[in-house]
């Protein structure tokens, strides 16, 4: 007869009487919360990556309707699913959710705070591929011809988006650079990805000059932090996102959202284009598999037919 092996913990249980004990994790949503973001902060997780969880977790505690985790089944979760969907939420966003609670849900049932895990067969949905949006290359020119490069605002805003097209990096790495994470004699810049994950991402001639200048023009702080703001301190995620969006603005594109994450969408397109390859598009955009390259790849395809068709090793073989 096979044994089944024993959790080896007594949050849940019984007691002499017969009764049920239930932990506070398994009483309270709240309590629950605080004990998974606890163990979130012991396994190191990034301050991001925490806010996510608890905005996730908060949201399902909202909707399910039920005031106790040990009460929650698998149907709570499908309902809280089906009414969010009807409120017009989109595939990719509930997706965000869920990704949210099953590690949630699955720690509090790990430590034995519950008797099941009522995510254990919840899966992601199957959303609508969208079309990635990137800048033609007349409106990367003319986006970088707006910023006023005879003020310090207008230079650093230009900088900015010359090393977010320049190097894909992700606008929270962007803010998190200092002077130190630079290696100049290599054109090279240290980011921390999501995760914490150190990577190396180059940058060219172009990007160094103007960097150069600008850091001549920022001058000498009590901090490292490259991009700065008007009272020198560090540039906040969210004013490079609004600067970026107050460039939009100005230059009246349309169809296209101006935003720091479609420089990076912009970077992956030409890079692409220009005959660079998925596996060094992947390490210098810090994703850990190749779907999302993969993306790039099939959405520029056509494109990258054309070039063939320009540089076909086989067709100039007799050139």
């Amino acid at each position: 007869m096979s044994r089944k092996r024993r959790v080896n913990t007594i949050h849940v249980g019984e007691d002499t009487q017969g009764g049920t004990i239930l932990s506070l994790e398994a009483e309270e949503f709240e309590i629950a919360l605080k004990t998974f973001i606890r163990n979130c902060r012991i396994k190191n997780l990034t301050e991001e990556s925490i806010k996510y969880y608890r905005q996730a977790i908060n949201k399902f505690a909202q909707v399910c309707g039920k005031s106790r985790p040990v009460d929650i089944t698998q149907e709570d979760v499908e309902n809280a699913i089906l009414n969010m969907r009807s409120k017009k939420l989109s595939d990719s966003a509930l997706n965000s959710y869920i990704r949210g609670w099953r590690p949630f849900f699955r720690y509090l049932h790990e430590q034995a705070f519950i008797p099941e895990n009522p995510t254990a067969n919840i899966k992601l949905l199957k959303a609508e591929k969208k079309v990635i949006q990137a800048f033609s290359k007349e409106q990367m020119k003319h986006l970088l011809s707006i910023p006023d490069k005879e003020t310090f605002t207008g230079y650093r805003n230009f900088c900015m988006m010359e090393l977010l097209f320049d190097t894909g990096i992700r606008v929270s790495e962007l803010a998190s650079i200092k002077l130190t994470d630079i290696n100049w004699p290599e054109r090279s810049i240290t980011v921390f990805g999501k995760g914490r994950k150190e990577r190396n991402v180059p940058f060219q001639l172009t990007v160094e000059r103007h960097l150069k200048e600008y850091v001549k023009i920022r001058g000498r702080l009590d901090h490292d932090f490259l991009f700065i703001n008007i009272d020198n301190n560090p540039i906040a995620v969210r004013s490079v996102q609004d600067e970026i969006k107050k460039v939009g603005d100005i230059s009246g594109i349309k169809g296209v959202r101006v935003s720091p994450h479609t420089f990076r969408h912009t970077f992956a397109k030409f890079y692409i284009l220009n005959g660079g390859d998925a596996f060094s598009l992947q390490q210098i955009l810090g994703h850990t598999s190749l779907d999302v390259v993969r993306l790039y790849v099939s959405l520029f395809g056509t494109d990258i037919a054309g070039q063939h068709r320009k540089f076909s090793p086989l067709d100039r073989l007799n050139d």
